[in-house]
């Protein structure tokens, strides 16, 4: 896969769960109903603190991000209101944010068995299993949110998104087809369906489906920016410039649009654009790491090492467990012959792919080490 394509296809791709599954689960678990019940009564009345009490200082401390006192008040509200399932979809939403996926199903498995239909708690469910690429089970949760909510469309595209993600592209089409006939205003299932049919090698079809969500959504970035991709994969780079443009007119802090056209300009070696273009894309975005991966490398392609070296202690700054930035600044670092600063950056990415399972960089890894004896 060239640079282009993993640098934008990954935003298509994650449309489907990413924005519309967190949503879900942040609006539908996290503002629980103001409870009212004899319990709280009782227990207002003597002064003591209430399920309603605990919620919301649940809500309180997980908007000040403080995830595990907001599941410890949540889970005090549940001892005291042990048959409401939307206090466990809580408790599901944040153990997820806590990567504590086996508590966070079990979380909404109470909850499905506490309110057999609720669309929500199977939408969340469906969310873990995806997080655990336990596919089947996903796909069984999902259907069954469909199931109680035909309206669900957050479980409709994860469907469509794990069906992409098992190379099943037609049975993906199919879904967001669907979802085009019963919501014409969904511009991700359009756009989804586009990154599906340039899967399928149908250009012209993705580019039929792109103009049709610009007539739904015409001042829609997004549609841009996936027009604009699409050409640019066919070397069509003129073209594509002028579709992030567009995007950009609509969107001026439209980080993808900046990056792609500043890796349009990198084929076309206008580097001084292209990084300022990606510069433009890094101040929207100043935590990305791909952002910032695109900059290095066009210091690396003009032979700008320090400068690259910046670039990738920048995203370490951000993200310190990127086992990817730790084996390129020590890559880096050994061009300058900087051996022993090469060999604990190096050292620290072999650590972390050790721990990810990520046999094939850890194989770079090792040959990088073996390079630094010679």
């Amino acid at each position: 896969m060239s640079k282009f394509r993993s640098y934008t296809s990954f935003f298509i791709r994650s449309l489907a769960i990413s924005g519309a599954v967190f949503t879900a689960l942040s609006i539908g678990f996290l503002v629980p109903p103001t409870l009212y019940s004899p319990i709280a009564d009782r227990a207002e009345a003597q002064g003591k603190p209430t399920a309603t009490d605990f919620i919301k200082q649940g809500r309180q401390l997980w908007q000040s991000k403080n995830i595990t006192g907001a599941i410890e008040a949540y889970r005090r509200a549940a001892e005291l209101e042990p048959k409401n399932a939307r206090i466990q979809m809580s408790i599901g939403y944040l153990l997820t944010q806590k990567k504590d996926y086996s508590g966070a199903i079990a979380a909404l498995e109470t909850a499905t068995r506490l309110d057999p239909k609720s669309s929500s708690a199977y939408t969340g469910l469906g969310f873990v299993y995806t997080r655990l690429q336990q596919y089947p089970q996903a796909i069984a949760a999902y259907r069954r949110a469909v199931e109680l909510d035909p309206k669900n469309l957050d479980a409709q595209q994860s469907i469509a998104y794990i069906l992409t993600e098992r190379k099943d592209f037609d049975g993906a089409a199919r879904v967001y087809r669907q979802i085009i006939a019963t919501s014409p205003k969904e511009i991700k299932a359009y756009l989804n369906l586009g990154y599906i049919l340039q899967q399928k090698g149908d250009f012209r079809g993705a580019i039929d489906i792109y103009n049709q969500a610009d007539r739904v959504a015409p001042l829609n970035a997004d549609v841009w920016f996936a027009l604009g991709s699409l050409l640019a994969k066919q070397n069509r780079y003129d073209e594509a410039i002028a579709k992030y443009q567009r995007a950009l007119e609509i969107n001026p802090r439209h980080a993808e649009s900046n990056l792609a056209m500043g890796l349009v300009f990198q084929k076309q070696g206008r580097y001084n654009e292209a990084i300022a273009a990606m510069r433009k894309a890094a101040a929207a975005k100043p935590n990305s790491v791909d952002i910032q991966m695109a900059i290095a490398d066009i210091y690396l392609q003009q032979n700008s090492i320090s400068s690259a070296i910046v670039a990738y202690r920048r995203i370490l700054e951000n993200d310190p467990d990127s086992g990817i930035a730790y084996l390129a600044l020590g890559q880096a670092l050994a061009k300058q012959e900087r051996t022993e600063e090469a060999r604990k950056a190096l050292e620290r990415a072999e650590t972390l792919f050790n721990r990810q399972g990520d046999s094939e960089s850890l194989a770079k890894v090792r040959t990088a080490l073996e390079g630094l004896k010679k």
